[in-house]
């Protein structure tokens, strides 16, 4: 990965709105977000009423995936909206970033997708996570975005975890380290072949009072206290997410 001058600023993200989806399409998805949330009030499977609502509504792909990433369960919402930390409350704090989920969802900040507001206060984006490998490349400004809210929000220390069978995590986690010490930040990057694991076990540890930093509603359930880092970064440059209500 190529170092830019360190004298290089990081790219605000207030240059970079994100884009919204077209009217067409929210129009479209409303009524069946509606229908959905109305039959899991009853208790019924999220993935099975969301195929039979979108199969009803003549949903393509896209918008199916769109539906599955924002909405979800009451009992979940409840349990995760108690576990978020707000922007400021990591000071102080050891912070233990999901690496690529949180870079990769900032990095689409920069790219200008749409960003969801998700049914659990979570700020989630569409892209598909299955071509993650071929989206790690170029995340310099996502990490430059990241590295500048540890530097004014001041954990106490703030350690990546990395995918390891994903290419280059290897190199990235020593530049992440590099970064870090040039920042002033006391913390560390690693590459793990059990990334989740890690996460919940440090994080669901009842003993530690670690901060996970991950919008992956796997891991959060598992944790205990849990930071939207890229709805801060949003938050503090007054960026408004698109709601599906």
């Amino acid at each position: 990965m190529d170092k830019k001058s360190d004298s290089s600023p990081p790219i605000p993200l207030s240059t970079f709105p994100p884009i919204s989806p077209p009217d067409a399409l929210l129009d479209k998805l409303l009524k069946p977000a509606r229908d959905i949330r109305s039959i899991l009030r009853w208790g019924y499977p999220k993935f099975a009423t969301i195929r039979f609502v979108a199969d009803h509504s003549r949903l393509n792909a896209e918008e199916r995936y769109i539906l599955t990433r924002v909405i979800l369960p009451p009992d979940r919402i409840v349990s995760r909206v108690n576990k978020k930390v707000n922007c400021s409350d990591v000071k102080g704090r050891d912070l233990l970033l999901d690496g690529y989920n949180v870079l990769l969802t900032a990095d689409s900040l920069l790219k200008k997708e749409t960003m969801w507001f998700c049914d659990d206060s979570f700020i989630r984006d569409t892209r598909f996570y299955f071509s993650k490998s071929t989206q790690v490349e170029n995340i310099e400004e996502a990490l430059d975005a990241v590295l500048a809210f540890l530097s004014e929000n001041a954990p106490k220390s703030a350690t990546f975890l990395l995918d390891a069978q994903i290419s280059r995590s290897g190199e990235l986690a020593g530049f992440i380290r590099r970064k870090l010490e040039e920042n002033g930040i006391q913390g560390d990057a690693r590459t793990s072949k059990t990334v989740d694991f890690e996460l919940k076990k440090e994080g669901g540890n009842p003993e530690s009072s670690v901060v996970v930093a991950t919008s992956d509603g796997i891991v959060i359930d598992a944790v205990r206290q849990v930071l939207d880092l890229p709805a801060c970064l949003m938050e503090k440059r007054g960026i408004e997410p698109v709601r599906l209500y």
